[in-house]
């Protein structure tokens, strides 16, 4: 992608990343466990999810897959849940690694979701495959993929739950011939032409489903063409639709004045505290005057 192309789509976007959702798990991997995926309470956190939580496989091993006490036991789930229901995206990633693959939803069953949309991410991670891995990655579902089944994962949570349109799991590296013990080769690459070609492959299908995925969704909402639909900028919006509001007395009234308004307010109420506050100290100086012994300053 072309520098003018990557600064029109980035312009469109407004884009969040979580670098690191288990860090008390991560401190016990950099001191040496290196296969701990767990956090620091034991608990496996894309398994903590509410979507068909707890339901146990026959392979079922609780050190790999302890899904909590119950859903959202975790204060790590429950931080990405908010941070998911606030700021209602229309593309969500879930990045791992231990393969590479391209998922979308389901994770706790054997089939994909109905329907446009579902069509739409079939589409955008052909299309990803295609063009940036040689069609090398695993795709479709992650429980008809991966040979077994994960419940209560953040991923059907975001689809089913939080109605995100464009839900992915990205696995973006896997060694497969390493030893099964050997964690640290199995999820990293070891040498640093590996580490370029996985940073490079992976950057440019952030950037390419950036600029995809609104087609995606607007073919899938309204049948349009993605070209005849005016894309609004984010200066755009910061300068006309943001700054446009309604007060709370129905008139128009830019953010600024809002603010002002709020001032107003705040200093309205400082200003009743102070009176307050002097009333009772000078309340209290007249009680102690009244107070004080009497004495006499007549010479006996």
């Amino acid at each position: 992608m072309d520098r003018l192309s990557l600064n029109a789509t980035l312009d469109k976007l407004i884009i969040k990343i979580v670098p690191m959702e288990n860090l008390n798990g991560r401190k016990l991997v950099e001191s040496g466990d290196l296969c701990e995926r767990r956090n620091g309470r034991g608990v496996d956190l894309n398994r903590n999810w509410s979507v068909d939580w707890g339901k146990k496989e026959q392979d079922y091993d609780p050190y790999e897959e302890s899904p909590g006490s119950s859903p959202f036991s975790e204060p790590e789930s429950q931080i990405i849940r908010k941070l998911a229901l606030s700021f209602q995206p229309h593309l969500w990633v879930n990045v791992h690694s231990g393969m590479e693959a391209l998922f979308m939803p389901y994770d706790h069953k054997n089939s994909t979701p109905d329907g446009a949309l579902s069509m739409r991410m079939k589409a955008l991670i052909t299309q990803l495959n295609n063009l940036h891995f040689q069609g090398r990655c695993m795709t479709g579902s992650g429980g008809g993929s991966v040979g077994y089944l994960a419940h209560g994962t953040a991923t059907d949570y975001i689809y089913e739950v939080a109605k995100v349109p464009l839900v992915f799991t990205f696995e973006i590296y896997g060694d497969e011939s390493a030893a099964q013990k050997d964690c640290f080769k199995m999820f990293n690459p070891t040498d640093l032409s590996t580490f370029n070609r996985v940073l490079n492959d992976w950057s440019a299908a952030f950037f390419t489903i950036f600029k995809l995925g609104p087609w995606q969704l607007v073919k899938a909402n309204s049948g349009k063409d993605p070209n005849s639909v005016n894309w609004i900028s984010i200066d755009d919006y910061l300068d006309g639709y943001l700054m446009g509001r309604r007060s709370r007395y129905g008139k128009k009234t830019e953010v600024f004045d809002l603010g002002l308004q709020e001032i107003r307010s705040y200093f309205r109420l400082f200003m009743l505290s102070c009176v307050i506050l002097m009333f009772m100290f000078c309340t209290r100086i007249s009680k102690s005057k009244l107070q004080r012994p009497l004495v006499s300053t007549m010479p006996s």
